[in-house]
């Protein structure tokens, strides 16, 4: 790139980067000289839906801050078996993908837009200079990280010990309550990687629950006809 362009390029991510940093949750906790660094090493990074943003042989991304949309964070046996851990929704934060500043964070995920999704990045080494300097923003990304991991064992313990029809209709009340409508418009192949299982489990647990008069399956979409039972099912 010539060095008027590059110049150019690099002077708009900066006014970008900073219209969006001072949402950073520990925004308020830096010092000028901090807020100065976040600056300069941040950037803004878009993604279309359904590609990666992360993964395992890539460089340490950063902490991220979501600006819009969403990003599902997974990890793949070695069988190929996809495991979703948790999402990162819109004005949200990750710690993991910075997981090359904490030592103490040695999980391989993987992140993918769930959505057209954009992102704040604060470079790695930035990041962990103001960690190491700024107790308030070392607390928060430990706090986080905590959250994100008692995430991850519950998501554990559902697999290993939760029966699957308990599993699938906990998913489908979550859907139901985090948008207040009764349909649901998804696939049965999303709702499968959603609750960790095979596309045929989900298929055949969904056919037993049109039986017994709980949802109405559509093309590509689900109705819930009877909530009061799916929540009895999970009490």
């Amino acid at each position: 790139m010539p060095r008027p362009q590059r110049w150019k390029k690099e002077k708009e991510n900066r006014m970008v980067s900073e219209t969006y940093i001072s949402r950073l949750p520990y925004w308020d906790d830096l010092t000028e000289g901090e807020k100065e660094t976040a600056v300069r090493n941040s950037v803004i990074r878009r993604y279309k839906k359904d590609t990666y943003i992360y993964g395992l042989h890539d460089a340490c991304l950063g902490m991220i801050y979501v600006t819009k949309g969403s990003i599902r964070v997974f990890i793949i046996s070695e069988g190929g078996r996809e495991v979703t851990l948790f999402h990162i929704a819109e004005g949200e934060s990750c710690i993991l993908s910075a997981s090359c500043v904490l030592d103490e964070i040695s999980l391989e995920v993987q992140l993918m837009a769930d959505a057209d999704t954009e992102i704040l990045a604060v470079q790695a080494g930035a990041y962990q200079k103001i960690m190491e300097s700024n107790l308030k923003v070392k607390c928060f990304s430990y706090e986080l990280s905590s959250k994100r991991l008692s995430s991850i064992v519950w998501v554990m313990q559902q697999i290993l010990f939760v029966h699957f029809d308990e599993r699938l209709a906990r998913f489908l009340i979550m859907e139901y309550e985090k948008t207040g409508k009764a349909k649901i418009q998804m696939t049965q192949e999303v709702i499968a990687r959603e609750v960790n299982s095979a596309r045929e489990v989900v298929a055949r647990m969904l056919r037993q629950f049109v039986e017994d008069q709980w949802i109405e399956m559509g093309r590509g979409s689900i109705t819930l006809k009877d909530i009061k039972a799916l929540k009895n099912l999970i009490s």
